[in-house]
């Protein structure tokens, strides 16, 4: 009956520390399983042993992987899986649960977050609706073959809706106030440049010139991320700094350079004993786990990575320059093959 207890303590923990700091455990126990307060209470306190339809119920709505509650030792591991299916599928719900995800660890003392990026950073994105619109446009259409999307072609404006670039703006603003470590490499702007390039020669732009302005858009964008580099702080794209703020923050963001290994989209976030980490699947689809032994094992391998890589932001001018004109390089190729 202790092991049980404890378990449940534990689980109980765990919901406590996704939830909002406004919203109180005992209310979201009783409101999740339909019971009064006092029964939440008792269940708190393990006076009342959680059945097996109660934890299925707590677990799937505050996504809990039980196999970390269980056994450490465990060499199975649980995921929430987000797939982007047509039929299922609603960025903005999407959206909505990243940010909730992120604002659990915005919310804690001593939140941390470090992204592999194989890509352009998810949170980036929404500081340039143009850029972000088109990803959105070519994963649906493109990769995923979104019947709604037959016969579309691309346009600036078209895309993101209202509530989604409010979401954005609000990942972004979490995303700005959690310390990150990023780790960036040759190929991190290959995939847009790519998708760029397949959109302009498959005439998929409703105005070539289309290319041209994400072109541009990306290229801005590259100049802000070299901008939190040189800071060693993240603000919003667009936005100026209020003065002193960069001092007061500087080194909540510290972004690496790998040369040699290429890695997936990999994000670990942690606040003391709470810890997440997210994988793509197939390029798109997002892999959610609390497993603390998983993100452990994940945060080593990075920090092997790490070790392995030369950290551009900061002092590192030369070498952070060279990195970001390399960028800008690619991008002005792409604006010639396009002219």
């Amino acid at each position: 009956m202790e092991v049980v207890t404890t378990i449940q303590n534990t689980f109980f923990q765990q919901i406590k520390d996704r939830l909002p700091g406004h919203l109180a455990l005992v209310d979201e126990i009783a409101d999740t399983l339909d019971i009064s307060n006092d029964s939440a209470y008792r269940r708190i306190r393990g006076e009342t042993s959680l059945d097996f339809e109660e934890i299925a119920a707590l677990a799937y709505k505050h996504g809990i992987s039980l196999d970390g509650l269980t056994s450490s030792k465990s060499d199975t591991v649980a995921f929430r899986y987000q797939p982007l299916v047509e039929e299922t599928f609603s960025f903005e719900d999407y959206m909505e649960t990243v940010l909730t995800d992120i604002k659990s660890i915005e919310e804690k003392e001593g939140g941390t977050m470090t992204y592999v990026a194989n890509d352009i950073p998810f949170f980036q994105l929404f500081g340039v609706p143009e850029v972000a619109s088109f990803k959105l446009f070519v994963w649906t259409k493109t990769i995923l073959n979104y019947a709604e999307h037959k016969g579309k072609k691309f346009r600036i404006g078209e895309g993101l809706s209202d509530r989604a670039q409010e979401l954005g703006n609000q990942l972004i603003e979490c995303y700005c106030n959690i310390p990150s470590t990023e780790v960036f490499h040759s190929g991190s702007l290959d995939s847009t440049l790519n998708q760029i390039e397949y959109y302009y020669i498959g005439r998929l732009f409703a105005d070539k010139a289309e290319a041209l302005v994400l072109c541009d858009k990306l290229s801005e964008l590259v100049d802000h991320m070299q901008r939190q580099a040189e800071l060693e702080v993240k603000f919003p794209f667009g936005r100026e700094l209020p003065e002193g703020t960069a001092e007061l923050r500087r080194g909540n963001y510290q972004l690496y350079y790998n040369e040699v290994l290429h890695t997936d989209n990999t994000v670990l976030a942690s606040a003391g004993d709470f810890k997440m980490a997210y994988l793509t699947n197939n390029g798109h689809n997002s892999l959610m786990t609390t497993n603390p032994v998983f993100h452990d094992h994940a945060e080593r391998a990075i920090k092997n990575l790490l070790s392995k890589s030369s950290l551009v932001s900061g002092t590192s001018e030369k070498e952070r320059n060279r990195i970001f004109m390399a960028y800008q390089d690619k991008i002005d190729q792409m604006r010639s093959a396009i002219k």
